[in-house]
C-alpha cells in the first residue's frame, strides 16, 4: 500500500478573487506504470476498498479531482476507460455513514463529459455492505452526510440502486451541471449550491408538490444545462436557432429566453460559442488555415465583423491570439498562475469534516 504522503497532490490555496478551487488534484501518471494503482487505491483510503480487476499492461492512467463545497463534497474522477477495470467495495468498519450519488461518465474528443444514453446515477450509503466492478473512463461522485436531510427520507430499499425515471436523469443532468459548474463557482455562493442541491435531491427521492416548487431553481439550471449541451452538438449548422433549441428541449420560446437572459440571450450566448470555437482553433499549431476560413466554419462570414466581435469577447484580435497562443484553460500562455502548495491532505479528511 502506498501512504497518502507519497502522493504528489496540486493543493492550491483560495486565489483571491474568492474562487473555488480544488480541495484536491493529483494524477498517477506521473508515478511508474506498475505503480499507479497503488497510488489510485491510496487516494480512497478509508473511504473504499480498491482492487486492479483488470489492466491492459498493469499501468492505470488516472486522475481524481476533489470538491470541498462545505457540507458536500464533490469528485471527479478520470478512469483509464476501456480494458482497464477495477473492483471497489464499502469498508466494513468504517468512520464514514455518508450517502452517495455515483454516475458514470465518458469523455468527448474535447474533454467535455457525457452520460451514455440511458445511464442513471446509482444511491448509496458508505456504512452499508457493497461491492461492484468498475470498467468506465470516468466517474462523478456525489457525498452528502446524513444529517442534510430527515432520517426518513432514505429508505434501505433506495440504497445500492439507480435513482430511476425522469427524476434520475435529472439528477445525472445536475451532477454533470456540477462538473461543468464548479471551476467557475466563487466560496461566497456555497450556502446556495448545497441549499439548491439539497432541495433537488429530495425532490427526486421523495417527490411531492411543495419539494417541486423548492427545486425549481435548480431544475431550471439543468435545462440550461441541457440547451447547452444540444448548442454544443449542433453549433456547427447553420440552422441552429431558437425554434431548433424548443422542439428539441419541449420547452416555449418565452420560457428558453428567460433561461438564457443572464447569458446577454440565446442568440448572444450561441454567437460567444461560436467565438470560442474559433479562438480554440486559432490556438491550435498544427490548424494552419486562414483566420477567414476559421471564421467561416463557424457562421462568420464577415472577416471585419468576426475581428471586431473577436477583440470585443477576448480583448485581443484573432492575429494576436493566434501570435501569443491560449492554453485551453482560459489563460494566455505566459499569464501567472495559481501556485502549487505542498500540503497533503485526503478525501477521507474531508469527508470526516463535513460531519464535523
Amino acid at each position: 500500500m502506498i501512504s497518502m504522503s507519497r502522493l504528489k497532490i496540486d493543493h492550491r490555496n483560495q486565489p483571491q478573487d474568492d474562487r473555488l478551487s480544488c480541495f484536491l488534484d493529483f494524477t498517477t501518471v506521473a508515478f511508474p506504470p506498475r505503480d499507479q494503482f497503488e497510488v489510485f487505491r491510496a487516494a480512497y483510503q478509508g473511504v473504499w476498498d480498491l482492487s486492479l480487476a483488470k489492466s491492459e499492461d498493469a499501468s492505470f492512467p488516472a486522475r481524481q479531482m476533489v470538491w470541498d463545497l462545505g457540507k458536500l463534497a464533490f469528485t471527479r474522477t478520470k478512469l483509464p476507460g476501456k480494458g482497464y477495470a477495477h473492483h471497489w467495495r464499502h469498508i466494513r468498519k468504517t468512520r464514514l455513514d455518508h450517502l452517495y450519488f455515483l454516475m458514470p461518465f465518458h469523455s468527448s474528443k474535447r474533454g467535455d463529459t457525457y452520460a451514455k444514453r440511458g445511464a442513471l446515477p446509482d444511491l448509496h450509503c458508505l456504512a452499508r455492505p457493497f461491492e461492484a466492478e468498475m470498467e468506465a473512463e470516468g466517474v462523478l461522485t456525489l457525498f452528502i452526510p446524513r444529517d442534510l436531510f430527515a432520517s426518513s427520507l432514505v429508505r434501505d430499499e433506495k440504497l445500492n440502486a439507480k435513482v430511476d425515471g425522469r427524476l434520475g436523469s435529472l439528477l445525472g443532468d445536475y451532477l454533470f451541471l456540477l462538473d461543468r459548474s464548479l471551476p467557475d463557482l466563487r466560496i461566497t455562493e456555497l450556502p446556495y449550491v448545497v441549499e439548491a442541491t439539497r432541495c433537488l435531491i429530495e425532490m427526486c427521492l421523495a417527490p411531492s408538490r411543495n419539494r417541486f416548487a423548492e427545486a425549481k431553481g435548480p431544475i431550471n439550471s439543468i435545462l440550461i444545462e441541457r440547451a447547452r449541451r444540444l448548442i454544443d452538438l449542433k453549433l456547427a449548422q447553420a440552422d441552429l436557432a431558437p425554434d431548433m433549441l424548443c422542439a428539441e428541449l419541449g420547452v416555449s420560446r418565452s420560457r428558453l429566453y428567460r433561461l438564457f437572459e443572464p447569458f446577454g440571450g440565446i442568440s448572444a450566448y450561441i454567437r460567444r460559442q461560436r467565438l470560442l470555437r474559433t479562438r480554440d482553433a486559432l490556438s491550435d499549431s498544427s490548424d494552419m488555415r486562414p483566420v477567414a476560413r476559421i471564421a467561416e466554419q463557424w457562421g462568420f462570414l464577415d472577416a471585419s465583423a468576426y475581428s471586431r466581435a473577436f477583440r470585443q469577447e477576448f480583448g485581443i484580435s484573432p492575429k494576436e491570439a493566434r501570435e501569443i497562443g491560449w492554453d485551453g484553460r482560459g489563460y494566455f500562455i505566459g499569464r501567472s498562475r495559481p501556485q502549487e502548495s505542498d500540503h497533503v491532505s485526503s478525501l477521507e479528511h474531508l469527508l470526516l469534516g463535513l460531519s464535523a
